[in-house]
């Protein structure tokens, strides 16, 4: 490797392409609206004055708690790698070992991580063909399941979908069970009526907010908020310090806190802006002819522009090339049959203009083709626990002859990193057919057992 193809050269180099950042993080790398950053200049550890994330008493206690009151919830926590450690840590204070867990099937893959590391039973509540997850089908299965431990939903999804959570919630608690809501892609719906209402607002017990994916903040911070008396909040601050690293960094609180700082003072303003833009954009998205744009509304966050391509004769990852190589726009990623630009309070509205060129222009040139099907997978069948699975012995087979086994990893791209065989789960034929068509549009299969994506780790003896 040559030294201008490390890491560090390569960051360097990107900073000067002038390439659009139409994904994460929420801050779209606008030096302009933080001058003052010096990660270096802030970079410090424990030292008097400065307190500390594990115990907090001092200005990580003032900051935390301000954080709370801007999002209107009991208690507030940094996150500082991520909302993984969060997750990790609600599931398991929230359960015991060998509990059931009804767990959205739709969740990131750091919810079954948790459900692993616990040795939790999940119970899988399947969202609806728009990913949306309904109150009747939670409902259904607590009256199926009186002794479930916690309820997991994730909202909004990669695409932007909002579940009925103020329902949900509500089903829940009749139950007396603590609700966890994954919405790491939803920090910045408090903020403006275009977006739909956050779970904070609508009674979820623990929501995990990622910041630095829709705010302007450093990538890795996140806030764990605490609302209501179900949760319990002594075991949740164990698992968070068990969970987060002992030498947490102050760069990533600063900027949680700095991000904090901004939505106080700055925010009220600059939202304003931000929805006239978003509603600029759709507006003028809306006359594609071959491109579809997903409208938004209160079940679809508007910060996700998600443009679907099976009617234009093109496919996700063609439009996507065409993006980042013809306009110089980095999208936040592709799929078979559609594109996920982010936007965010820091977006200008010469970038809106420049993807409003570039998406018209290609929808010009694309044409209409013959829609284009993806495969449809049945639901897998739950077999054994994804503990289980881990544990069991396991054999690496070709892809095309494991209808039937039962998978002992999970099989997804990433992002958005939701499985589409999770471990402990029969393998059908129609789920082969789905897998073994990702590669052909450059989607990187995870969990496969070989670079290749031809071989899938299966259980021996199940």
């Amino acid at each position: 490797m040559k030294y201008n193809d490390t890491l560090f050269e390569k960051l360097k180099e990107h900073d000067k392409s002038g390439m659009e950042p139409f994904h994460m993080p929420g801050h779209k790398r606008n030096k302009e609206k933080a001058p003052d950053i010096d990660p270096y200049a802030i970079d410090i550890t424990e030292i008097d004055g400065f307190d500390d994330l594990h115990h907090p008493t001092g200005c990580i206690a003032y900051a935390q708690k301000r954080a709370a009151e801007i999002y209107g919830s009991k208690k507030t926590y940094f996150l500082i790698n991520g909302c993984t450690g969060g997750i990790l840590a609600a599931v398991s204070a929230c359960t015991a070992k060998a509990d059931k867990i009804l767990l959205a099937r739709n969740s990131h893959k750091s919810a079954y991580n948790a459900v692993l590391i616990n040795r939790l039973k999940p119970l899988y509540v399947w969202p609806d063909e728009d990913g949306a997850v309904t109150r009747e089908s939670v409902e259904d299965m607590l009256k199926k399941n009186e002794d479930i431990s916690c309820v997991f939903i994730t909202s909004p999804t990669y695409e932007g979908v909002v579940s009925d959570i103020r329902g949900i919630a509500e089903a829940v608690h009749s139950y007396g069970k603590p609700l966890i809501v994954d919405e790491a892609h939803g920090a910045h719906m408090r903020f403006s009526d275009i977006f739909p209402e956050s779970a904070a607002e609508c009674g979820a017990d623990i929501v995990i907010h990622g910041i630095h994916k829709t705010l302007p903040s450093l990538t890795q911070t996140a806030l764990l908020h605490v609302n209501g008396d179900i949760a319990d909040i002594k075991m949740l601050e164990k698992y968070l310090a068990a969970y987060q690293s002992s030498s947490p960094s102050y760069v990533l609180m600063g900027a949680a806190d700095h991000c904090m700082s901004y939505i106080e003072h700055a925010g009220k303003r600059d939202f304003a802006v931000y929805e006239e833009n978003l509603r600029y954009i759709y507006d003028k998205l809306a006359s594609l002819k071959n491109l579809y744009v997903l409208p938004y509304g209160k079940t679809r966050d508007a910060s996700k522009i998600v443009v679907r391509t099976e009617r234009a004769g093109i496919n996700g990852r063609e439009c996507y090339r065409l993006l980042r190589e013809k306009y110089n726009i980095q999208p936040e990623m592709s799929a078979p049959q559609h594109v996920i630009l982010m936007t965010g309070v820091w977006d200008a509205r010469k970038s809106y203009e420049k993807l409003l060129y570039a998406l018209k222009d290609i929808d010009d040139n694309c044409g209409k083709g013959k829609e284009e099907k993806m495969p449809k997978a049945d639901r897998c069948e739950y077999v054994i626990t994804p503990y289980e699975a881990s544990v069991s012995e396991t054999e690496d087979i070709e892809l095309f002859l494991a209808e039937g086994r039962v998978s002992a990893e999970m099989i997804y791209v990433y992002p958005p990193g939701v499985p589409f065989a999770a471990a402990g789960e029969r393998i059908s034929g129609s789920m082969i057919k789905l897998l073994q068509s990702y590669p052909k549009y450059g989607c990187e299969l995870h969990g496969m057992a070989d670079e290749q994506g031809r071989k899938i780790r299966v259980c021996k003896n199940v």
